[in-house]
């Protein structure tokens, strides 16, 4: 993990897999912090009007990765915001340098079994996030968890593990965290 304290930030952006709580508890942070709330995906999906689902059922994945990374480099420029992203948006290799210069990153981590109980219990999970790679749930997570986790390590700047902490619990730990490092 890349822990750079040289310079306060403007920013917070919360990444990590699918369900690990990015949205939710970046509108609590946004809130306390009186920061702007950005969800990447929703922002996504506004501009297209379209869900994940249908943007990548006519476009596929690629187009989705393409029309994310606009979004991305968008937010380049944000100050005052906590940025939600989606659990793909760590592949963005080319510009995720540039988001950690701009941006505290902070890792949302939770097992596989937490992530596959979370999904299975969110409403969302079926038709708002479509596979991936096309096979079953728990495989899917594995899978790009076993891809992901370095990506996540050398991209954050800080990570919490989620799987028996609250959003409250998470959002309060990474307030105490950043204190000082915000300006």
């Amino acid at each position: 993990m890349n822990i750079s304290t040289e310079h306060p930030y403007h920013n917070l952006l919360l990444t990590g897999f699918r369900a690990t709580g990015k949205s939710l508890i970046g509108s609590l942070l946004a809130r306390e912090l009186q920061y702007t709330f950005v969800d990447s995906d929703v922002v996504l999906c506004e501009r297209q009007g379209m869900t994940v689902q249908e943007i990548v059922s006519e476009y596929g994945w690629a187009a989705f990765r393409a029309l994310e990374s606009a979004v991305l480099q968008d937010v380049l420029t944000a100050r005052h915001t906590v940025l939600a992203v989606g659990g793909g948006a760590i592949e963005h290799t080319a510009i995720w340098p540039q988001l950690m210069e701009q941006y505290y990153v902070v890792w949302l981590r939770a097992s596989r079994d937490t992530i596959c109980s979370r999904m299975g219990l969110d409403g969302k999970s079926s038709h708002q996030r479509p596979s991936l790679l096309g096979k079953c749930a728990k495989q899917e997570v594995e899978e790009l968890l076993e891809k992901r986790i370095p990506l996540y390590d050398a991209g954050s700047h800080f990570a919490i593990d989620t799987d028996t902490l609250g959003p409250e619990e998470v959002a309060g730990a990474i307030l105490r965290h950043v204190s000082g490092l915000m300006q």
